[in-house]
């Protein structure tokens, strides 16, 4: 079996959960390089979290000393949402495959410029959408490839979540909508590319978002409402300023012949599961995930590495869920609606006009 030789390039709090995966692929894969620009960060890294699972794993403080290593096959960026797009490029320009943490890039020109990289190069690019891969959410997907939904007429997100003031300060990045920051960026996304996975297509946006109680530089609740090509509609709320605690995250999908609930933390547990065709509607089901997971999101992955084709998370299959999230800030920016789809320079608003809707 061939053992797929991974690097990770940013050593901050998901770094861990990509550890923790690669550690679960059976020997699948190796860790054998660790990047961060802080010196002491690496090594603490390394030593505390890594070199246990992995002991020969290597640190390094340039990303170019990475790069040149001819013993990594995939790199995964786990740093600032700004960085993406750039050291996507640096990576696939230096012939690694690569998975990158949401969201790709901060602009669809500088997404787009990642896609045709990899495509032009015949390389993997991944977006860390690990949400699709849950089984509950795998299970919806099934019910709507199999027409069970008959006609879809609406479909919602609701994402109820608590994040403190010094969730924000602890990485200054996260209240700088210019550097990846904001409710709809940093956190809905995983859940509005679930919706899109599910839907289809967007035809246009309408959002309406504010900064409540703490003093932070990005929206911290909104909603929007979307209309699909095929006519349905999407309601996305999102809060990251729910009190006194987090009360979790839903997804409901409604067509004309059943609907579907799915909620909680992980997303794993089905409250409404009920169809036409059914003889009566589906008790509730709950799978204990313990979180969401990586690991299956890089098995489809090596898998695809392998077989020499792209993965259901490419950077081509994943855009839209970034120009829907992109046109979300364009809608609070103007104070419109937004349509689909929007140009390669549309991700200019997001840096350029950060504070302007709050």
């Amino acid at each position: 079996m061939e053992v797929w030789r991974i690097a990770i390039i940013g050593c901050g709090g998901i770094a861990e959960k990509h550890v923790a995966s690669i550690a679960e692929l059976d020997g699948e894969a190796e860790l054998v390089g660790l990047c961060d620009l802080q010196q002491e960060r690496v090594e603490r890294f390394a030593n505390d979290i890594v070199r246990p699972v992995f002991p020969a794993v290597a640190a390094y403080t340039s990303v170019s000393e990475v790069l040149e290593q001819e013993n990594i096959d995939l790199v995964v960026i786990a740093t600032s949402s700004d960085s993406h797009g750039r050291l996507a490029m640096a990576a696939l320009k230096a012939g690694k495959h690569v998975i990158v943490e949401k969201p790709l890039a901060l602009s669809l020109e500088e997404a787009s410029a990642v896609t045709e990289e990899a495509r032009e190069r015949k390389l993997v690019a991944a977006v860390c959408f690990q949400a699709r891969y849950l089984p509950l959410m795998e299970e919806m997907k099934s019910a709507e490839r199999m027409g069970k939904f008959g006609k879809l007429s609406h479909g919602v997100v609701s994402m109820r979540w608590k994040r403190e003031l010094g969730y924000y300060r602890s990485s200054p990045w996260r209240e700088s909508r210019g550097h990846g920051g904001g409710v709809f960026m940093n956190q809905c996304i995983h859940y509005i590319d679930l919706l899109l996975w599910l839907m289809g297509p967007v035809q246009s946006v309408y959002a309406q978002a504010g900064t409540y109680g703490d003093p932070i530089g990005v929206e911290n609740a909104g909603a929007v409402v979307l209309r699909f090509r095929s006519g349905a509609i999407g309601l996305i709320e999102a809060s990251t300023i729910i009190a006194p605690r987090t009360l979790g995250t839903s997804i409901s999908l409604f067509g004309e012949k059943g609907s579907a609930v799915i909620e909680g933390a992980n997303l794993d547990q089905r409250k409404v599961w009920s169809f036409y065709e059914d003889e009566a509607p589906a008790e509730d089901k709950v799978i204990a995930n313990h979180g969401i997971s990586h690991t299956p999101l890089y098995r489809e992955i090596l898998e695809s590495i392998r077989e020499q084709k792209q993965p259901s998370v490419s950077a081509e299959q994943t855009m839209h869920a970034l120009e829907v999230v992109l046109a979300i800030y364009s809608s609070l920016t103007a104070g419109e609606v937004v349509q689909l789809p929007m140009g390669t320079d549309s991700g200019q608003s997001v840096r350029q006009d950060q504070e302007s809707s709050l």
